[in-house]
């Protein structure tokens, strides 16, 4: 399921999301400073968090195991991912907070330690990626996974249901997993692509997406309603989001493409318009996180938990993660010095 990566803004040349072109300071980098010094993108990299300005985790949809109203309070959060009705967090430090539903250890079996740079919580387990590049597998693993963490050196992480992805440092994905449910199932595992050139990587419940470094997107897996077979041509993505039965992705340009199952308008209400710089896909419904800082979401509000229709609308937000049927997200709070930022902002816009 989701997981998220973040890029700091530094210097006096603030980088567009998406690829765009770098500005030089001034109006631009003064908002985008301001509004943006953390970017979403999805994990790849190990430097993803030392020097990152952090946030608090706001929480809506199914709470029936307290994955939404136990999430742990501060502003020391990087990241986020949510799972089935379990959460996982990472924070500034490099350390893990888990809440919600521990049927499988999920939650209390949480490793220690402040080296974790990734992370990704699945179906009744998760995973974590360690700066040395070792993985981490705890919760309902034997069941889910039925082996650990295959040994190696990789660069991220990605949890689906009865399946798991690695991305390798070459730029390889390693997948395992179960190999039961016949052969829709197996296709999960044993159709992962084994060259290498790959750079982001997404699972989910019965299908699994990565992109590769010319910005193409590989698809496997079952295919429900066009999930993997109505998988975009074309190159120009810089993010892929997999859902139970749906798919996004996102293009250079900030617009997404959205394909598969469409009966509960997953892709068909997909928003228009560019400026988007993260997605996520949960179920039966979607988030996308836009430049702004503003969260849209889409797809059914499954047992009208709100998962669609609670989404926050106070506030800088710079992460987001939807899980199987509720949603995390990271705010950013304002500090003084972003204020000051503002002021700045303000009075350039209104000189020219």
């Amino acid at each position: 399921m989701k997981r998220t990566y973040c890029k700091q803004l530094t210097g006096d040349t603030c980088r567009i999301p998406n690829g765009g072109a770098g500005f030089s300071a001034g109006i631009i980098s003064a908002i985008m400073i301001l509004s943006f010094i953390t970017i979403v993108a999805g994990c790849s990299e190990k430097e993803l968090h030392y020097n990152m300005p952090a946030g608090e985790i706001l929480a809506w949809g199914l709470d029936d195991n307290g994955q939404v109203s136990n999430a742990p309070t501060g502003n020391n959060f990087v990241a986020v991912s949510a799972g089935n009705r379990h959460s996982l967090a990472l924070r500034r430090d490099g350390s893990l907070a888990s809440w919600g539903r521990d049927s499988g250890r999920q939650v209390s079996d949480t490793p220690e330690g402040n080296d974790f740079v990734a992370i990704s919580a699945g179906y009744d387990y998760s995973l974590a990626l360690r700066a040395d590049g070792t993985v981490e597998a705890w919760g309902w693993v034997a069941y889910q996974l039925k082996d650990a963490a295959p040994p190696g050196d990789y660069i991220d992480v990605a949890s689906g249901y009865h399946h798991a992805l690695l991305l390798r440092r070459d730029g390889g994905i390693t997948a395992w997993g179960h190999d039961f449910g016949g052969e829709l199932h197996l296709a999960q595992l044993y159709d992962t692509p084994q060259d290498i050139g790959y750079e982001r990587i997404s699972a989910n419940r019965n299908h699994s997406l990565a992109l590769r470094n010319d910005g193409t997107i590989k698809a496997w897996g079952r295919d429900l309603l066009g999930s993997v077979n109505d998988t975009p041509e074309g190159d120009g993505y810089i993010e892929v989001a997999a859902g139970a039965r749906h798919s996004l992705a996102l293009r250079k340009d900030g617009t997404i493409a959205a394909w598969g199952w469409d009966m509960r308008d997953e892709v068909s209400n997909a928003p228009e318009g560019d400026g988007f710089m993260a997605i996520s896909v949960g179920y039966t419904h979607s988030l996308a996180l836009h430049r702004d800082g503003h969260i849209v979401a889409w797809g059914w509000d499954r047992n009208n938990a709100g998962q669609t229709s609670d989404v926050p609308k106070e506030g800088q937000f710079t992460a987001i993660s939807a899980g199987e049927f509720h949603n995390l997200a990271i705010r950013k709070r304002l500090l003084l010095k972003d204020t000051t930022r503002l002021i700045i902002f303000l009075i350039l816009s209104k000189m020219l």
